[in-house]
C-alpha cells in the first residue's frame, strides 16, 4: 500500500501487516486515524479461491436461492446486488438520468456498541417490547457480547421522526435507506454536515446516545 504520511510530508509503503486490518477496523480509523492518505492499493488475489461468505446479507442472499456452494461469478453477482438495492452503486434510473440515491458516502453513521444493561431503557423511549430492540453481537474489541452490544444506527435514526427519503433542502436521505446522507444535487458540503448535525442532535437528545460518522472529512473540525 502506497500513502502519503501527513505528519511528515513523506510518501510511505505499508504492508498488510503495518496496517492491521481486521473486520471494520485498521490503524487508518483508530490508532492512526487522520494521519495517511492512501494513494494506491495492491491485491493479492488467488486465481479459482473460494468466495467468502461470512457477511450476513450475503448468507440470506444465496440462502434465499438455495445455493450452498456459489462461485466466484456468483458471489460477485451477489454482492453488487446487495449493494445496488441498497443505492450503494453508482447507477442511473430507467430514464438514463443518474440515481440521486447513489450520490453519497455509503452508510454515514456507525452502529453503535453500548452496554447491554442499556437495552431496556432504549426500549422504554421508542415504546417497544426489549426483544423488539435490534441488537447484534458488538466484536470483540468491544469487550464480553454479554456486557457490550451493537445497535442499529437506522433503528435509531426512523425513531427521531427521520424517514427514507426525507429532504433537508438540497441534502437528504436515501429513498433506501437512512443511513446514507445523499446530494439531491448541487447541495454543499455545510449541507451534508447540517443535515448530519441534525441527525445526531435528535438521536442524542432522545436516547443519549451520540452516534460517529463513517466518512473521514476533511476541512471540517471533527
Amino acid at each position: 500500500m502506497r500513502a502519503l504520511d501527513l505528519d511528515g510530508g513523506k510518501i510511505v509503503h505499508l504492508t498488510t501487516a503495518d496496517s492491521g486490518f481486521s473486520y471494520r477496523r485498521s490503524i487508518f480509523n483508530t490508532t492512526h486515524r487522520g494521519r495517511f492518505a492512501i494513494t494506491r492499493v495492491v491485491y493479492h488475489l488467488t486465481p479459482d479461491g473460494p468466495p467468502h461468505l461470512e457477511y450476513r446479507d450475503v448468507k440470506q442472499y444465496f440462502a434465499e436461492r438455495g445455493l450452498a456452494h456459489p462461485t466466484l461469478t456468483e458471489t460477485a453477482a451477489a454482492v453488487r446486488s446487495i449493494r445496488a438495492r441498497k443505492g450503494m452503486l453508482l447507477a442511473s434510473t430507467p430514464g438514463g438520468q443518474p440515481d440521486p440515491d447513489s450520490r453519497s458516502a455509503g452508510s454515514f453513521f456507525k452502529n453503535p456498541v453500548v452496554l447491554a444493561a442499556e437495552v431496556p431503557r432504549l426500549a422504554a423511549i421508542a415504546g417497544c417490547p426489549v426483544d423488539q430492540v435490534p441488537q447484534f453481537p458488538p466484536g470483540s474489541w468491544h469487550g464480553p457480547a454479554d456486557h457490550m452490544t451493537k445497535l442499529s444506527a437506522a433503528w435509531l435514526i426512523e425513531r427521531t421522526g427521520f424517514h427514507k427519503g426525507f429532504i433537508a433542502g438540497r441534502a437528504g436521505l436515501s429513498s433506501k435507506h437512512v443511513l446514507a446522507i445523499v446530494n439531491r444535487g448541487g447541495a454543499t458540503a455545510s449541507e451534508i454536515v447540517a443535515l448530519r448535525d441534525l441527525i445526531l442532535d435528535r438521536v442524542q437528545a432522545r436516547f443519549a446516545i451520540r452516534l460517529e460518522q463513517e466518512p473521514v472529512t476533511l476541512g471540517f473540525p471533527p
